[in-house]
């Protein structure tokens, strides 16, 4: 005897959805992740951008201040060479001779020379080689705190033969002076001193606050610009600090200011002149520029991130809930094959309880009480089989004049005839008359289940104590242009935490039933064109509601 062929059970069919709900949790968590990120690089790119820009413009600072001191620096040689060249063409004419004192001849030469020339603001003068003064224009001509022939760079000259561009007075400052030797018989007979009042003669001076510090420095590292020099370039070692800047311009660290500059010497001498600029102020006005610019890309880059955060949620919810249909279709066609296997062996067994009731009540035993107690069973059994059945095939709609009143009547009796009604009262209101286009058995098994349910409902309520008088009311009536059916019971009600789980196939509320009853309401009451089926929760109770079109009758 062969042994019958096993069926796929209900777990193997039912895909598992704790895979499906890690496979979304996993997809959200990505699509988190990738936003954060993006959201990151939105604000973080623009920021790292800013630091690029800002060294950029120091960069491209530091070029300019660079070109600036070269071409101030040349400027400012090409402007002493000429003042050196007007005192050596001077002093190589031959009828100039100092050892011979101020003759009118030498008087005559220098005031025709410098007597209506305006490139010694301080002055010139005709000096012996032991320092002396010879003959001055202005007579009161000031040539220092101390005499010339204690000077380094007099002494220097005088031995070297080389013209001399500095402080007149090193130890006092204030005066630069350009200084030509008078050569004859290769021996130094005098000099030639022209004098400039002020250092800021030679170079324009800086206007405005923001404008950038330029410091002139002599050979000795005294500083001649400006004349009355800021705290910042009243630093020990000044030149030796500056210096660096000349072959690498960059920042420089005076007092506790930090400071850009660069540096150049100046042609023909050996003066040093740096430009300089306050590294707080340039960063500041970097920073207030550049920053409105960052502004803008980050709230325009920040509102395309807005808008894509909100297409990447709707397309991620519109995903979730695609899968979320997926699986209760894959669940429901899994659930839909298994109801027909159980409810094919639940007919084969209820074939034969029927035939042997039959043969009982063939013989007068039908009113035993075990009997009735089989017939109610074998009742219960046969509407979960046609329940089983209905949701594993639904049945295509067959679309005719019904009138409400009678399919609630003829529902009416068969829930009547339920064990549980005994316990229960059922008090009904129908109004007739009331005509649908739709399919009766469909109608007819939508009432059935919900009037079936109520009475279940108060009979499990009467059974526990909460109800001692269990009630459904049934009601049939004309709302405009709609059939409403309403049924109605003081059994409690759906618990609260159950409510969004009422129309899900086999979801169980109570202790009774598999869960199938409301589901098929709704799907039978769908069918039919401008159908709808409702919970309410009143006091003490539910309260099921059906909406059917009227149909509309022929004149």
């Amino acid at each position: 005897m062969s042994s019958p062929p096993a069926h796929p059970s209900l777990t193997s069919l039912v895909p598992p959805p704790g895979e499906l709900l890690r496979t979304q949790r996993k997809a959200g968590r990505s699509a988190v992740v990738g936003l954060m990120l993006l959201w990151g690089a939105a604000f973080v790119s623009p920021f790292l951008a800013y630091q690029e820009d800002v060294k950029a413009a120091q960069g491209e600072l530091l070029i300019h201040l660079s070109d600036r001191a070269g071409f101030q620096a040349q400027a400012l040689g090409a402007h002493l060479g000429l003042l050196r060249s007007e005192l050596q063409r001077l002093a190589e004419h031959p009828s100039l001779r100092p050892e011979d004192g101020a003759a009118a001849p030498e008087v005559a030469l220098l005031e025709n020379a410098f007597g209506h020339t305006s490139l010694f603001s301080g002055g010139v003068a005709l000096v012996s080689a032991d320092g002396a003064r010879i003959w001055s224009d202005p007579a009161e001509m000031p040539l220092g705190r101390t005499p010339l022939a204690s000077r380094p760079w007099f002494r220097r000259m005088v031995k070297e033969r080389v013209a001399s561009v500095g402080l007149l007075d090193e130890e006092g400052g204030g005066l630069v002076a350009v200084a030509v030797p008078i050569v004859r018989d290769e021996r130094v007979v005098g000099l030639l001193v022209g004098e400039l009042a002020t250092a800021n003669e030679l170079l324009p001076t800086p206007r405005g606050t923001h404008e950038s510090m330029v410091a002139l420095l002599g050979e000795r590292g005294r500083i001649l610009l400006p004349a009355t020099p800021p705290p910042l370039l009243r630093q020990p070692e000044l030149a030796t600090r500056l210096r660096p800047l000349v072959d690498a311009p960059g920042a420089v660290t005076l007092g506790s200011t930090r400071l850009l500059g660069a540096a150049a010497l100046v042609p023909g001498t050996g003066m040093l002149l740096a430009v300089l600029e306050d590294e707080a102020q340039d960063r500041a006005v970097l920073k207030s520029r550049y920053l409105g610019q960052l502004g803008f890309h980050t709230a325009l880059l920040g509102g395309v991130l807005l808008l894509f955060t909100v297409l990447l949620r709707r397309s991620y919810r519109s995903l979730v809930a695609a899968e979320e249909q997926l699986r209760r279709q894959e669940t429901m066609a899994a659930l839909g094959t298994a109801s027909s296997l159980i409810a094919h062996e639940v007919k084969n067994a209820l074939n034969s309880m029927q035939a042997a009731l039959s043969m009982i009540r063939a013989k007068g035993g039908e009113t035993t009480l075990p009997v009735q107690a089989l017939r109610s069973q074998a009742d219960r059994l046969g509407h979960l089989a046609r329940s089983l059945l209905s949701f594993a095939s639904p049945q295509s709609t067959q679309q005719r004049s019904c009138e409400m009143h009678l399919l609630v009547q003829d529902a009416l009796q068969a829930v009547r005839l339920l064990p549980e009604a005994a316990d229960v009262a059922i008090e009904t209101t129908l109004q007739e008359g009331l005509f649908v286009k739709g399919d009766p058995t469909l109608l007819v098994s939508a009432v059935d289940n919900l009037m079936r349910n109520a009475v279940e409902a108060g009979a499990v309520a009467h059974d526990t104590g909460q109800q001692p008088t269990p009630r459904v009311e049934v009601r049939l009536l004309r709302d405009g242009a709609e059939v409403v059916f309403i049924v109605e019971d003081n059994a409690g009600g759906v618990p609260p935490a159950f409510e969004p789980r009422l129309w899900e196939p086999f979801a169980v509320g109570r202790s009774k039933g598999i869960g199938l009853g409301l589901p098929m309401v709704r799907t039978a009451i769908r069918a039919h064109d401008g159908g709808s089926v409702s919970y309410t929760r009143v006091p003490g109770g539910s309260r099921f509601t059906v909406r059917l079109p009227l149909e509309r009758m022929a004149s």
